[in-house]
């Protein structure tokens, strides 16, 4: 990383941690205000790290986020329930854009793919039956999360933030769904944000990962080409 993405990503890690040590003192003044914030310096750093496409598609993700954090958050987690839904369901969607860009060319792993797909399949069968009402759209939901999932296993070489990152959101979208549609847990709210917040910085550290090892392996082939042509 580069220092101005050190900055950046040390202060969105510090702003969600703020952000978690607070949520005993909720609510407070412009507490709905503080948990977007992360996400969208995440945006930013995306945005800046790749060019064109992948890079408007992944802050347009990150931007979601944000925008789903301060609906669950401003609507006290119920009364903007389905505008959260909503904006998280397009941060999937451009996600999964993006990640299809990105893995061009790149193979699939089942050791990776496996869990994804037990965990998402295991929770769709538990969750929608609960939905009530709103089955069709949480169905709707869970499958891009899912695809969103799968797509970011392929991106690396082997498991590593992005992977991890992924699952962390999986898990984190799917406990929503259980403490709202099938039965609340304690600490609920704790445990969702730790997962979430964990799983959207991983995704992020593991993109930046990523277009870093991209540029280093453009200038080794760069410098092995020129010293052919010198040769």
């Amino acid at each position: 990383m580069s220092v101005f993405q050190r900055r950046c990503f040390v202060l969105a890690i510090g702003l969600g941690l703020l952000y978690l040590a607070l949520l005993p003192f909720k609510p407070y003044p412009l507490g709905w205000l503080l948990k977007p914030l992360p996400m969208l310096l995440f945006a930013l750093l995306v945005w800046r790290a790749f060019p064109g496409a992948p890079g408007r598609w992944l802050a347009l993700g990150y931007g979601a986020a944000a925008a789903g954090d301060f609906f669950l958050d401003f609507g006290d987690r119920d009364g903007l329930f389905i505008q959260a839904l909503l904006a998280f369901l397009v941060n999937q969607i451009a996600f999964a854009i993006a990640f299809v860009s990105l893995g061009r060319g790149r193979s699939w792993s089942w050791p990776r793919v496996a869990p994804v797909l037990v965990y998402g399949l295991a929770v769709g069968a538990w969750l929608l039956p609960a939905a009530g009402m709103l089955q069709v759209p949480v169905a709707i939901y869970l499958g891009c999360l899912l695809l969103m999932a799968l797509l970011a296993t392929r991106l690396e070489a082997k498991p590593g933030p992005l992977w991890l990152g992924a699952m962390l959101f999986v898990v984190a979208d799917s406990l929503i769904g259980v403490n709202k549609f099938v039965q609340p847990f304690p600490h609920a709210v704790l445990v969702i944000v730790c997962c979430y917040f964990s799983g959207q910085a991983l995704i992020a550290w593991g993109l930046l990962r990523l277009r870093a090892a991209a540029r280093s392996a453009s200038k080794l082939t760069a410098s092995w080409r020129l010293a052919r042509i010198s040769g």
